[in-house]
């Protein structure tokens, strides 16, 4: 069981925490305090962390889906879809992201996608 446990810990140390994740993360690890005796968890702190954890997921979210609408909105004509698609070699809807993340300009998408970006 110990090892278990010490190896959930080195896992969870590894992953890489950003912005209000990494703050409400570090909130509830303050929560748990000392695993070898009981302690009081404080209800409101442990709340309030989670509540801030929600709200940064749910913010990404919205980011995202914000995101995806405006790629939507960028017009890009079929020939410059196949034409990434027969340069690259890549599937259709991979070609339609490129150059909607390029707004719609095939040499900028190509471009990108030599370099990797």
């Amino acid at each position: 069981r110990e090892v278990e446990r010490e190896d959930d810990e080195e896992e969870e140390s590894q992953v890489v925490r950003k912005g209000d994740d990494a703050k409400a993360h570090k909130e509830l690890n303050q929560l748990g305090g000392n695993t070898d005796g009981e302690k009081e968890v404080d209800t409101g702190k442990a709340q309030n962390a989670l509540t801030k954890l929600a709200s940064a997921e749910e913010l990404e979210k919205a980011r995202k889906l914000e995101r995806e609408r405006e790629l939507a909105k960028v017009k890009i004509e079929k020939a410059d879809v196949e034409l990434i698609m027969t340069e690259m070699e890549v599937d259709e809807s991979k070609a339609e992201r490129v150059l909607r993340e390029s707004n719609g300009d095939p040499i900028q998408a190509l471009r990108a996608m030599i370099n990797g970006r």
